[in-house]
């Protein structure tokens, strides 16, 4: 045993001093995951949305008399729900909308037609508040939008109730007393609230760990799918290049002199074989540990991150000496590096795990895959499902390594038999 680790933490220190190590290993995978944070906005101390300026142009004209539903708009979007989240300046028309979206003042403006008041209190009319933003903008006016389509759900209800009154008045043959006007209003009213409150609740998003959390966790959630894929991609990545060490020890003669020595060929082997898998854990630890501080993902509960680790060291590990063990000699590694590991990553759905209703035939080529079971793995943990559910791919992913080592274990035994 003690020959065995000597062999495994000989071959660590030489993973840990190699430059290769440091760049593809560790360096490559926050390096991508940061490109992509930073383009959903991220890259800050947090991923949190900034408050967004938003232009508001009210051109409601209401007839003379009536209440000017565009401003009832404009106090709603300045609520105390949301001051932290948008900051809306009421300009004076269009154009002075989109210079200021232009200049970079305002990240989106919306438009009140003139004929708004009149439509919403109106029978058998529409009209449509539009939204008009600025291309390079991805995230506010989705967010405005949102906002905008509770506003007009709790107008669109208003006008339903008015309508309703209208024909009920009409069934009365026109009568009305005082008591069906105060039903009416109380009815409309209270709706109008309703609606106009619910506004922060629809923008309110849950959470993997159930807890509420705000729009940009959406953000938070791709950043962290990017990360726990590349994190996978590198990992199988280290696996094939550590297990690379027994075709260069064979070629420069180093593994033959081990094997003339007394110890067995099955000890060098599970050195060997255990070396790789104390590599994979030093790089899968440091990654999650810095994603944490940098990227602030939560991985999730300890015990069941402890299982996706451990299945992804194994499954990576596995995977890496299989591969190995079909080759003659380094001069091939270029095939497996450049073409296996791109091939089945892409196979495995880690350069597209952020993308949503992918087609049929993609899923089953993902499970043919160790890397698609280890993502689907992996996001299950960030979406804090239950041991149960993350039962079958962990079974999965450790039955394919166990019969990777053991294959690749075959394959070596005969080949080092002879020599």
């Amino acid at each position: 045993m003690r020959k065995v680790l000597a062999i495994a933490s000989k071959d660590l220190l030489r993973s840990i001093r190699s430059l290769y190590f440091v760049g593809i290993s560790l360096l490559a995978p926050l390096l991508l995951s940061f490109l992509f944070s930073a383009a959903f906005g991220g890259g800050k101390e947090s991923t949190a949305i900034s408050n967004m300026e938003i232009a508001l142009v009210n051109q409601d004209a209401p007839a003379q008399g009536n209440p000017n539903l565009g401003e009832t708009v404009l106090e709603v979007l300045r609520s105390d729900g949301l001051k932290d989240l948008i900051t809306v300046h009421a300009v004076g028309n269009e154009e002075e909308a989109l210079q200021g979206i232009n200049d970079q003042d305002y990240s989106a403006a919306l438009i009140i037609p003139p004929d708004f008041s009149q439509v919403v209190t109106g029978s058998g009319k529409t009209t449509q508040l539009r939204i008009v933003y600025d291309p390079a903008e991805s995230i506010s006016p989705h967010v405005l939008e949102n906002i905008v389509a509770a506003i007009a759900d709790g107008f669109s209800s208003s006008k339903m109730m008015v309508d309703l009154a209208v024909e009920e008045l009409q069934r009365r043959g026109g009568q009305a007393d005082e008591q069906f006007y105060t039903q009416v209003v109380e009815r409309i009213t209270a709706q109008s609230e309703n609606r106009a409150y619910a506004t922060s609740s629809l923008l309110t998003v849950l959470n993997p760990q159930g807890q509420k959390g705000e729009t940009e966790n959406e953000i938070q959630q791709i950043i962290s799918t990017i990360m726990a894929s590349m994190m996978i991609f590198f990992t199988f990545y280290t696996g094939a290049a550590t297990s690379e060490s027994l075709l260069q020890e064979e070629e420069k003669g180093t593994l033959a002199r081990k094997f003339v020595s007394p110890t067995p060929v099955r000890d060098i082997l599970a050195g060997k074989f255990l070396g790789v898998l104390i590599t994979l854990t030093v790089q899968i630890c440091v990654l999650l540990v810095v994603s944490h501080l940098v990227f602030h993902i939560e991985w999730g509960e300890p015990g069941k991150l402890v299982l996706a680790v451990v299945a992804l060291i194994v499954s990576a590990a596995g995977f890496g000496l299989l591969l190995m063990s079909l080759l003659r000699d380094t001069r091939q590694t270029g095939i497996i590096f450049g073409g296996v590991m791109t091939i089945t990553g892409m196979l495995g759905g880690l350069f597209t795990g952020s993308i949503q209703n992918m087609p049929g035939f993609m899923e089953v080529l993902k499970k043919l895959t160790p890397q698609g079971w280890a993502q689907d793995l992996w996001q299950l943990l960030l979406n804090g499902a239950s041991y149960r559910e993350m039962l079958f791919p962990l079974a999965v992913l450790l039955g394919m390594a166990v019969i990777f080592f053991f294959i690749a274990d075959f394959r070596f035994q005969r080949r080092f038999a002879r020599k």
